[in-house]
This record gives structure tokens, sequence and C-alpha cells, in this order.
């Protein structure tokens, strides 16, 4: 039976029938640990030479591995009793029911041993001895360790076998075994939590996958499928894996398996008294249980799901058994972060007492991780009314982080808790009780005026002295600025800041917290003033500060790590973008669940900056479903943006249309401002400068590639508005929002933005900028030396896109002064930006009509089959070449015609 998606084995495949079909003797041996794929490997092998060979399979087992000859009872039926014993009567007989089913055709016989590491001595040896004489092929699978039988080991040393070792998949192989078990597209975040959690075993990432789209966790929505919330190891699946593991130990294995599980990571010293050591180096033989650092160090179980998954089996009695009996021991030193939460977890589950203080340790250690269930749980057993303050916090930044906004700030509400009056130190719940609120749809003059309300409140009465007078009254001020800059009101940011900072004492207990936000700030307000190198820095030192606190700070993180990713953006820094955007998942893989969308959304504006439109698509169309479950940086609205103006931008019509639909509905739900285009997502200014949810500057972001998004749609439908946003708002007029705007404006053959942006990148900081001046200039001028020369600064830069541009630029303008060989050598720096694209090929859809440079007779035939209606794939098989060379051939018709979109060929063409 062909095994089913066998994915990442293509080369030990090849190889395999390469051996087996060879004349002589010929044998595979493949080794891995469990669930890798070794006997899926082998089913596929048997099933391609079914028709070449007769296969026999053998099941080594280990409740057979001490009976000679066992697992080849099967085959043996016909032996008589008193022959049972003899080797030379079993190799005759195994060989004559190998004849019956060859039927006299002359097929050679293809032997197939699975779990070879369990065959009895007398089996191994038959099957051997069938190879080294040339009589059967043989393809065998077998586990690292207990490893593989002596004579199979034999027929490698002689040359007469080959051990391939298979290795877990990699990225690319779980994403395509992903995608093929779900049957669509599976979003690239989630990708990456199925990859970390798996750790690429193809067994494992089958369970968890039938197991998450069995309790919900795994969805599809609009043919994208992403994941909810954590992967869970409680699934049936799973569950039926690890039972059927277990059964095949012995009850001390067992017991010990349990007992690791439950506690770990365990000291290998405590286990050895607890289970004994005989038993521990077998499930270390058999790749059960690991050492989490070198020999000596604490036991684990193999993976972490597998730990989950034996829990569920142990009853809750059994459970408080063994506690009971190991906590003494684990107790004995402090438990590591992974230590104490486990011992938090197993109290809860199954009834323990466990200490206020402790248990509020691990609710904010599980809140930071994502660990949201267990933070819950540990922070509302937290019983002291000193420390019920922190932990209605901590329950308050999960219910965030699962959109759950008006519970958090119920939360933080109780006793005014948001304003950090808390004796115990601060942790920051004002700018997360702000950005509920602002999620909430609640304004920025409501939520200031609450602040002033509850200042007021808790200050009555204490005289200016009083430290709590100066903590509440900074906290206070420090959600004015954040409420200015959410409204795009950075003339009085930067007032503020400058006051704010003046005010700051390093012996006040709230420091390292107000550097951290006043930084975050800085980085913000000079992102939008163009000068993001310098904001870049400011977020850098942000996130030091917060690397190196030992404080409690909740949401500071996320709080920064936005505006650094941005001004990294807007610094053409793609690299510190990518960086920044891994913190998210830095501490635990549930980042990717949490934040996925939001990632995926910035990951997006990165790839349209850099001209990588197809790679932009397909991050940003799949992150609009998962924003619309979690959105905890409030950036659904770019979302829904970037990926409108892709599909545009892509021709793909009839997505641009839906997004632009759901969009439209949004947005009726929400409340746009009033002005907005038809069709942009909700919140996304018309010029007026208010902000939606995600705060003026992202907002305002959105807003541009929508109106960008509708002109590629439907022409005359966003362009003039672009053209008129800078007189309508200020904040369309700061540079770092302006070039945004000159930038799509140029993209969409409004030549007149370039020079503005000759004028407004002039004054900014970063590589964007100066790609985006250079160009500029050269268009300015006119001449291919300046294309090349921006083209060259543009590669540079990490700009693939717009630097195809200038140099298809060069070559046109080169090719009009005569001037062939530097037009040939443009045209060729052209084709290298084109191949680091990755995707489809980008010329500037705005090249004015040149009809001294015809079409070629390539050029030709393809226009002409596009305009009879056929897709560039149906194009590329009539004319028998790729799909990227129709695409590039028709980027260069549009350039030549003076037009930007397919639908425009039929009209050029025949004038």
């Amino acid at each position: 039976m062909r095994a089913e998606h066998l994915v990442g084995r293509d080369a030990e495949l090849e190889l395999a029938m390469k051996i087996l079909r060879q004349e002589g003797a010929g044998a595979v041996l493949l080794v891995a640990d469990p669930g890798i794929g070794k006997t899926a490997l082998a089913s596929e092998i048997a099933a391609r030479l079914a028709g070449e060979m007769v296969v026999m399979r053998v099941h080594g087992s280990p409740a057979l591995s001490a009976v000679p000859y066992g697992v080849l009872a099967p085959y043996l039926l016909d032996l008589p009793v008193e022959q049972a014993t003899s080797p030379v009567a079993i190799l005759r007989e195994f060989w004559a029911q190998f004849e019956k089913r060859r039927g006299g055709e002359g097929a050679r016989l293809l032997l197939v041993v699975d779990d070879a590491h369990d065959l009895d001595e007398g089996s191994t040896q038959i099957l051997a001895e069938l190879v080294t004489a040339g009589w059967a092929r043989l393809v065998a699978t077998g586990r690292p360790r207990p490893g593989l039988p002596a004579a199979l080991l034999q027929l490698w040393y002689d040359g007469l076998a080959e051990r391939l070792e298979l290795h877990p998949l990699d990225h690319e192989g779980v994403a395509e075994l992903a995608e093929k078990t779900l049957g669509g597209t599976v979003m690239a975040s989630a990708v990456d939590v199925l990859h970390s959690v798996s750790e690429g075993n193809p067994l494992l990432l089958r369970c968890l996958l039938d197991d998450s789209k069995a309790d919900g966790n795994l969805v599809r929505r609009n043919g994208v499928w992403f994941l909810t919330r954590a992967l869970s190891g409680s699934g049936e699946g799973l569950a039926e894996v690890v039972r059927n593991r277990v059964l095949r130990t012995s009850e001390a294995e067992r017991e010990a398996m349990y007992v690791i599980a439950l506690s770990e990571p365990v000291p290998a010293s405590v286990l050895d008294t607890q289970v004994g050591r005989e038993t521990l180096r077998s499930l270390m033989d058999s790749r059960l249980v690991l050492s989490t650092n070198g020999p000596g160090s604490p036991l684990k179980m193999w993976h972490p799901m597998y730990s989950e998954a034996l829990r569920q089996i142990v009853s809750p009695a059994r459970s408080l058994q063994i506690r009971q009996r190991m906590v003494q021991h684990l107790l004995a030193e402090p438990p590591t972060a992974e230590g104490l939460l486990r011992l938090v977890s197993w109290a809860l589950d199954c009834g323990a007492d466990v200490d206020d203080e402790q248990l509020l340790e691990a609710a904010f250690l599980a809140a930071k991780l994502l660990q949201n269930p267990l933070a819950l749980a540990a922070a509302a057993k937290v019983r002291s009314d000193a420390l019920r303050p922190r932990a209605r916090a901590v329950m308050a930044m999960v219910n965030y982080n699962d959109g759950d906004f008006r519970n958090a700030v119920r939360l933080l509400e109780e006793d005014l808790g948001y304003l950090d009056a808390d004796p115990s130190g601060p942790l920051g719940t004002g700018l997360l009780w702000a950005a509920a609120r602002a999620a909430m749809g609640d304004t920025s003059a409501d939520i200031v005026a609450d602040v002033r309300a509850a200042a007021s409140a808790l200050t009555s009465g204490l005289p200016e002295s009083d430290p709590l007078v100066g903590l509440v009254g900074r906290h206070a001020a420090a959600l004015e600025l954040a409420a200015l800059a959410h409204d795009g009101c950075y003339a009085e940011l930067r007032e503020g800041i400058e006051r704010f900072g003046e005010a700051l004492n390093s012996g006040d207990p709230d420091h390292v917290m107000n550097q951290v936000f006043l930084l975050a700030m800085k980085c913000e307000l000079l992102t939008v003033e163009g000068q993001a190198v310098e904001a870049l820095d400011a977020g850098r030192q942000a996130l030091a500060l917060l690397d190196a606190a030992d404080d409690d700070l909740l949401y500071f993180s996320d709080f920064v790590l936005v505006r650094y990713t941005l001004a990294a953006l807007g610094a053409g820094d793609w690299g510190a973008a990518a960086s920044g955007l891994e913190r998210y998942s830095a501490r635990s893989a549930l980042g990717l669940i949490v934040f996925g969308g939001d990632i995926q959304t910035l990951q997006g504006l990165s790839l349209l900056r850099q001209g990588r439109l197809e790679q932009a698509a397909e991050l940003v169309t799949p992150a609009v479903e998962a924003l619309r479950v979690k959105d905890p940086q409030q950036l659904r609205n770019l979302g829904n943006a970037l990926a409108f103006y892709a599909a545009a931008r892509s021709g793909d019509t009839a997505l641009a249309e839906r997004l632009a639909a759901e969009a439209g509905a949004l947005a009726g739900e929400a409340g746009a401002p009033a002005g907005a285009p038809a069709g942009a997502p909700a919140g996304a200014p018309a010029g007026d400068g208010r902000a939606g949810n995600g705060g003026a500057y992202v907002e305002a972001l959105a807003g541009l590639f929508t109106l960008a998004g509708h002109e590629l749609v439907s022409k005359g439908s966003g362009l003039d508005k672009l053209r008129t946003l800078p007189e309508s708002a200020s904040l369309h007029r700061l540079p770092g929002v302006l070039l945004q705007n000159l930038v799509l404006r140029a993209e969409l053959g409004d030549m007149q933005a370039m020079e503005s942006i000759k004028a407004a990148a002039g004054t900014m900081s970063g590589a964007w900028a100066a790609g985006w001046l250079s160009l500029a200039e050269a268009h300015v001028g006119a001449e291919g030396q300046g294309f090349v020369n921006a083209g060259n600064l543009l590669a540079a830069a990490g700009m693939p896109g717009p630097a195809a541009v200038a140099f298809d630029k060069a070559a046109l303008s080169f090719d009009a002064e005569g001037k062939r060989p530097e037009a040939r050598q443009a045209a060729v720096l052209r084709d290298v930006s084109e191949a680091s694209l990755g995707d489809a090929l980008l010329h500037d859809p705005a090249a004015e009509a040149d009809r001294s440079v015809p079409l070629t007779r390539r050029e030709q035939d393809i226009v002409a089959l596009a305009v009879s209606g056929l897709t560039d794939r149906q194009i590329a098989e009539k004319l028998m070449v790729s799909v990227r060379t129709v695409e590039g051939h028709l980027y260069r018709s549009y350039a030549k015609l003076g037009i930007r979109r397919r639908e425009d060929l039929g009209a050029a063409v025949r004038h």
C-alpha cells in the first residue's frame, strides 16, 4: 500500500530504488527515531517496486524478539513441527512460499522488514543469507537504539547494503506535509509553530494536525488554515500513539515515564533513587527519555507533547501520590523556570496547596511565555490581598492577548490598579489598560479624562511630598503622552516628551519603566518625522533596558516591539525588522499563534517596500484571516489594506473585491471615518487625521495602501485622493507618512510624485528614503547612467523591486541614446534584480508608451494569447516556456505600451 503524503524523502527514495534495482545483492537499511517516517518510506519503496518484484513483509515485535523464527511464522504454516528449529528447513519453506507468490514469472523477491531492531537472531540470519546469496532484495527499518541486528549490519560492513539515516523534516517539509494533509494553504506563522512543536517528526505532526482540527484549534477561513491557540498534547490521536508506545514497555519503565512526565525536568540523582538506574538506562536507550544538558543533568521525556499526553493517562489520585513522593526531592534546590511552571501546574491539576508568592511567580512567568491557561489558573488562586492586584494584572494581560478587551479593562480598573500605585513596584498596566480601552473603540479624550479622574481620586488629600503623588502623576502623564501619539498629535507629543524626560529621577522606583516608555515614544515620533535611523536607535535602547530589567513589566515588550519594527521598516533596515519580529517567538513558539497575524502584516509591509510583491501577498492575505481572531497589536486595518493593495497590484481582481467587500462590512460595523473610501478598512483615515484602533501612524499607512489599491482596481478612484491628502491633514505632511504616499503614487504611474520624493526623501534618514531619493534624482535627470547608479544603490539596500525598475529605465534610456552595449548591460542588471525577487517580475507600470521600441515577436505572441483570455500558466504551457518568462514578457510589454494592467492590453494593441 502506498504511503500517504510522503514528504522530504525524494533523495533517499531515489537512492533506494537505484540500489534495489541493480544486479547482484542489494539491501537498504533505513534508520531513524520513532515517527520520523522510515516505515512510510519503506512502504513507498515497496509500492513502487510491486510491479517488478514479489513483496514479502516481516514485522519485528518485542513480544517475539526472544522466540526463534517467530516473526517468520506466517510463512511457515506448512512446516512440520519437528522441523521448526531447523534453519535449512525454514529457509526452504520460506523460499517455497515465495515461489508460490511469484507464479513462475521470474520476478525477484523483495523483503520488507519493519522494526528490524526487534527481530530474533534466527530470523535475522535467514533474511541476511537470502540477501547474501543474491536471492532477495531487502528493505529494513530500525531505530538507532538499540540498533539493527548484527547480521543486517554485517551486510552493510560487507558492502551489500546501504545504510540511510533519516532526519526530521525541515521547515519546508513540514509546510508541504501540513498543506497536503489539510488540503489547503497553511499560514506561515502556523507552519513555524508546527515545525517548532513537532520538531519535524511526521508522525507527531500528523497527530497534531488531526487533533487540532478535531478540537477546533486549527481552523480554515477563506481557504487559509491557522491556529487559534496553543497546540495541545491531550488529543485522541496523540494519546493513541502514546498508549501504544507505553504498552510496549515494562511496568517499571511505565512508572518511570509517569514520574518524569509529571515532574520534569527531574534531577538524574533523584530518578536513580526513585525508579532505578537500569530502568532509566533502558528508557534513554529507547530515546523515550533525554538528558537536558549532557550526562548527569536533569532528565525529561523526549518531547513536551509526549509528556502532556502521558499526564492525561495518569489519574488525579495517582498523580497526587507521585507528587507526595517526589515533591520533597524536587524542592531540595531552587527549580528552573520550566521546573517551577511544572510544579505549580502539577499542584493545580491534583489539588495540592501552593503558597501565594510561588503562584504569582508562576503566573507572571506563564504569561510572559504565553502559557495562558496556566497563567490564569495560577493567578486566580492567589489569596493574599496584597498580591491580588498583581494577580489581576496578569489575568488582564492574558485576556488582552486573547482579545477579551472588556474583561481586561474590568480587571485593571478594580481599585484603579491601572495607575500602578502598587507598593510592590510598577507593572506597566496603564499602557495595557489604555490599549484595551482603545481596542474597545473608546476615544483618547475619554481615556485621558478617566486617567485624570483616577489620579485625582488616588491622591486626594495627600501632600505633594508623598511619593504616591509623584508616582501616580508620572503614570498619568505617560498615558496622556500615549494618547497624543495615538491621535497623531506629534507636535504636542514632542513638547510633552521633553517635559516628561526632564521630570524623571533615577531614584524613582518606576525609573526603568518610564525610561523605556520615553524611548518608545521617541522611537515612534522620530519614525513619523522621517528620522528612522535615530528612531531605530531609540528602540534598541528601550529593548536593551527591558532585557536588563528584572522587574515584572507587563505589555511593555509588545509596546516597544511594534514601534521598533516600524522604525526599522522606515529606515529600510530589513534585517533589524526581521530580528524584532523574531522576538515575539523568542521565549515561546506560542508567540507565533498570539501575534501571528500582526507579525505577517509587518513582514508584508517590509516585503512590499522591498518590491517583493508576490511574497508579500502570500503573507498578508492569510494574515487577514488570523487578525480576525487575534490582533493584540491592533494591525488589522493595516493588514487588510496591504492584502487589498497586493491583490489589486497582482491583478487578482476577485480577491481584491472580496477583501474590499469584507473591509467595507467591517467599516460599517466599526464606523468608518467620514469620507473614507468605499471598501476601506475600518478606521482607515480619510485625510482628517483621526486615528483608528492601531494609532494614527499605522492607520495613516493603512489608508494610503487602501487608496492605492482602489486606484488599481478602478482607475481614478484613489490617486486624486492620495494627491490631496497632504494638503488636508497635517499628519500626512510628516515625512514618514508623506514618503509612503509619494512612493505609492509613483508606483501608480504618477511621475509628478518623483519631484516631491526628491524633496521629502532628502530630509530623511535611512536606506529606504535614500533608495527612493536616488531613483527620483535619476528620473529628474533622465539619463541612463543615473538610473544605473540608482539601481545599484537600491539593490545594495535590499530593494530588488525598485532596483529592477531603475535598471529597466536605464536600458530604455541607453537604447534611446543609441548606447546599445550599455543598454544590454543594464538589461542584465535588471534580470539579476528580478531573479533575486523570487516572485512575479516587477517593472515600472507607469512607463510611457514608446513606439520607437516595438514589441518583439515573442512579446507579440504572448500579448495576443493574453488578450484572447489565456492565463499566464496556460500561455506558458502553450509556448513551452516558464510562467516566469511569460510574466517578464508581459511586464515589458506593459512598459512599451504605456499601460499598467492586463485588462488594458486589448485596447493598447488595437491602437
